[in-house]
């Protein structure tokens, strides 16, 4: 299937961005917590795939212009560094297509584009990273905001908390937020964002009646937020960073534990090891089958299940083997030597092949090593398997090489390229196997679930099941995008606020740069626009394609109807900052992103049969990982860039007679 059909092009413009827009506005369904799921069929052979994300149907395409392999290379190169934020590359990078499009057409040049729309982004980035909270800080808000009675300081006055709206005569908080204790306000954090004129000395409430009441206060407030950093509450940072997969994101919260209990974290960007994480998917049951356990989980054929009983209870030796196990396999770096004529076989005169005696040194080897599990990174020979089988030896292959590493760990192993080179010192001791579950399958086929585990090890493994199995591969990326994003915010230690609040700091930005262009070229003249050409147009533009992020996000999200009523919300929301334009800019930001929190995320939703449940999960907020999106932003870009600055195109294997092409030059 072709994508560009769903789009017409212009010949007359830019035909790279056109195509590079159409593609992203196939995918504007999987943008947001709702992400909508596609089939794509193919047409000559009639197979259908079920897809939910950027990456996996960009896969299942056929994508045979330039524009669309870049697309999927860019694509691709980010899902395996960064796992999530996929959607948000591939919409950006459609609307910012757009974006360079109104550019040539309003005749601004390819340079000034480009200085235009990388200045834009940089601002966007500046605006996000000042409004980064770390993670001590989301953990510590969830943490409050469970205890009784804590969600009466987010009680909105004017459509804005309580926490924000205590201003005096234009005078700004130092803090952020004033810290609330069940409900109440802290007395200390007030007085210090008050000027001391206009301090009030409350005599008549029995919360402040007393200085050991603020006292007391202070300290279970700082007490509780140093416990929550220092046992660091996973839960409360999963669910900021759940996206609503709930299912997954619990999966990958009981991961932690299992790896809590059997490993030493000193750290807690190690609190989520992603490296000793593995899953395992399991057709045929529903999902309310998906657990996490400890050790490596896989599907093995019925016929190795008496094997398997027979190693049962028994302490094993392992091997591990870091490729094919196959006479024909070399490593990447092997040369064979020059110069060298292979003129006969000996071995073919005895009537043994090559194969077979390679076959019988390698059986001969794992026996008089004891080897009882042979774990293979690649694939092994179908009768070197059967022989493994009849001795009574566990030959696991296609093992990722993660795996390997922590059996080479744990057991004391050494991972060797070939079967020859195995000795004492190579095998490893402290493995045992279990049978999980037997149960039969898709085709009539019997499958027994296998744990492999050693002691020690810190592996988890997390069983994926779907009774749909088109949808299984769905569920496994969103389990390791739940993961990552947990390992990310880790890793980074801040957050970005989420929901389409950091989109709104941007447009608030570049709408702030606008104006101060504006303002210049009015002071100065011709000379400030002859400086910095085309640059308001370039950046009102930009800020348009974040409205367009933020109303799409909020209609697939089910906030509002249609993108129409979205911008109209947005720009109320944004007037209403800008009409408070007494409080300075940190304020002001601070301000906007509580503001979208409280209001604009739950905005005319919000209703009597809401439960207290969604209506905690907003409070505390959605967050977005800062290494994620910023990388989406600036590969979106980058690719639009390469892609505007392209005028020429290289076809191969058409025909000369093909009307279409007769105006194309051949090399």
């Amino acid at each position: 299937m072709s994508l560009l059909r769903t789009g017409a092009i212009n010949q007359g413009r830019h035909t790279g961005l056109q195509q590079l827009e159409a593609m992203a506005a196939a995918t504007h369904a999987f943008l947001g917590p709702n992400k909508a799921y596609k089939f794509i069929q193919d047409e000559a052979s009639a197979e259908a795939a079920l897809v939910c994300s950027c990456y996996r149907l960009l896969e299942q395409l056929e994508l045979s212009d330039s524009v669309g392999q870049l697309l999927y290379e860019t694509t691709r190169a980010h899902q395996e560094a960064l796992r999530s934020g996929t959607s948000t590359l591939v919409f950006l990078a459609g609307v910012w297509s757009r974006v360079a499009l109104e550019c040539l057409h309003k005749g601004i040049s390819i340079p000034h584009i480009i200085a235009g729309m990388s200045k834009g982004l940089d601002l966007c980035v500046e605006a996000c990273m000042r409004n980064a909270v770390t993670v001590e800080e989301v953990v510590c808000k969830g943490t409050l905001l469970k205890q009784p009675n804590s969600g009466d300081c987010m009680k909105a006055e004017d459509g804005l908390p309580t926490e924000l709206s205590l201003t005096t005569g234009g005078q700004e908080s130092t803090q952020n937020t004033i810290r609330t204790i069940n409900g109440v306000f802290n007395l200390d954090s007030i007085k210090k964002t008050l000027p001391t004129k206009h301090r009030i000395k409350l005599k008549h409430s029995r919360h402040f009646n007393s200085s050991s009441n603020e006292a007391e206060g202070t300290q279970s407030a700082e007490t509780l937020c140093q416990k929550s950093s220092k046992t660091f509450n996973v839960d409360q940072l999963a669910e900021a960073v759940s996206h609503g997969c709930e299912a997954s994101m619990s999966l990958v919260v009981e991961a932690s534990r299992i790896q809590s209990r059997h490993g030493k974290h000193e750290d807690q960007s190690q609190v989520l090891d992603v490296d000793r994480l593995v899953t395992c998917p399991l057709p045929g049951l529903s999902e309310e089958h998906s657990c996490v356990l400890h050790g490596y989980v896989l599907l093995l054929c019925v016929e190795q299940a008496s094997l398997v009983k027979h190693l049962k209870e028994r302490t094993l030796k392992i091997g591990l083997i870091n490729g094919d196990l196959s006479e024909t396999y070399r490593h990447v770096g092997f040369n064979r030597s020059k110069n060298i004529t292979y003129v006969s076989d000996c071995s073919t005169l005895t009537g043994v092949s090559r194969e077979e005696e390679w076959i019988d040194g390698a059986l001969g080897k794992l026996l008089k090593l004891s080897i009882d599990v042979l774990l293979v990174t690649g694939v092994v020979t179908a009768q070197l398997k059967d022989h493994c089988l009849n001795h009574n030896i566990l030959v696991i292959e296609r093992v990722k090489a993660n795996i390997l590493k922590d059996f080479s760990t744990t057991t004391g192993a050494i991972p060797i390229s070939y079967v020859t080179q195995l000795s004492e010192r190579c095998v490893g001791a402290g493995v045992c196997v279990n049978v999980l579950r037997e149960y039969r399958g898709e085709g009539k086929t019997e499958n027994i679930l296998l744990n492999v585990v050693a002691s020690g090890t810190s592996l988890v493994t997390a069983v994926v099941a779907s009774s749909v199995h088109a949808k299984l591969q769905s569920l496994v990326d969103q389990f390791w995008s739940c993961a990552y994003r947990l390992h990310h915010a880790l890793k980074d230690g801040k957050l970005l606020p989420g929901g389409g609040a950091a989109e709104l700091l941007c447009i608030h930005q570049l709408y702030k740069c606008i104006d101060m262009s504006q303002s210049t070229i009015a002071s100065q003249g011709e000379a400030a626009r002859a400086t910095a050409p085309y640059e308001t147009t370039i950046l009102q533009l930009m800020a348009d394609s974040w409205m367009d992020y933020i109303s799409t996000l909020k209609v697939n999200a089910g906030q509002v109807v249609a993108k129409a009523q979205a911008w109209t919300c947005i720009a109320q929301h944004l007037k209403d900052f800008e009409s408070r334009s007494s409080l300075k800019t940190e304020m002001l930001e601070t301000l906007l992103k509580k503001y979208f929190y409280t209001k604009a995320l739950r905005g005319e939703r919000e209703s009597e049969g809401d439960s207290m449940v969604e209506r905690e999960r907003e409070m505390v907020g959605v967050y977005d990982n800062v290494t994620v999106k910023l990388e989406a932003w600036r590969r979106a870009l980058d690719l639009v860039f390469l892609i505007l600055q392209t005028d020429m195109e290289i076809i191969v294997g058409i025909n000369e007679q093909e009307s279409q092409h007769r105006d194309v030059m051949f090399l």
